[in-house]
């Protein structure tokens, strides 16, 4: 698998590697960032980190670092992880920023960029999930050409319901499902 970055005017995508851990945890840790998702602690944040590198190595189009070319800090993700939805590990969509970088157009022109890498590499759908009350990304995914499927919830539980979206990836097809790896992904039941 080729491990070329992407950049756009302001931005670089590129894999995870393992000197990033320390900006993720610290990320990952952080209330503001994780305002959408639990807040991690040290562990769960290291474990979360791992799972990037892990699916980056393979999926090309797997979560990656968003680097302000300009300044070279990491500003946040985006691309697939692995998601259980009704008992099946499907790649999932999702991005994340820091609180400065929002409403900037960053999570847009990231998620576009690096969706057309995707685009060239797969034919099928590609789930994403995002919580009813997070109207920024809702506003991301339509711009990049998610359209609403359904709710689902989180663990049954019907108070964590998140919308379902789905965006045809290449020419389009059936759910994306994660390639082989050891389950470690997030259950969640429609």
């Amino acid at each position: 698998m080729g491990r070329v970055g992407l950049t756009t005017d302001r931005l670089l995508l590129r894999h995870p590697v393992e000197a990033d851990r320390a900006r993720f945890v610290e990320l990952f840790t952080d209330e503001e960032f994780m305002v959408f998702g639990a807040q991690l602690n040290t562990a769960s944040a290291n474990g979360r980190f791992d799972e990037m590198l892990e699916v980056s190595n393979l999926v090309e189009y797997a979560k990656q670092p968003i680097v302000d070319r300009a300044s070279g800090t990491i500003l946040g993700y985006t691309g697939v992880g692995v998601i259980d939805f009704d008992g099946v590990d499907y790649l999932e969509w999702g991005w994340r920023l820091v609180a400065s970088a929002r409403g900037k157009g960053v999570a847009t022109e990231a998620v576009a960029a690096l969706l057309t890498r995707a685009d060239e590499i797969d034919d099928g759908k590609m789930l994403c999930f995002i919580e009813p009350a997070n109207t920024p990304s809702r506003s991301v995914a339509d711009k990049v050409g998610f359209d609403w499927w359904k709710r689902a919830h989180w663990g049954g539980d019907p108070k964590e319901a998140v919308d379902v979206l789905v965006r045809a990836v290449g020419v389009g097809g059936a759910l994306l499902q994660a390639p082989p790896r050891p389950a470690m992904g997030r259950k969640i039941e429609s």
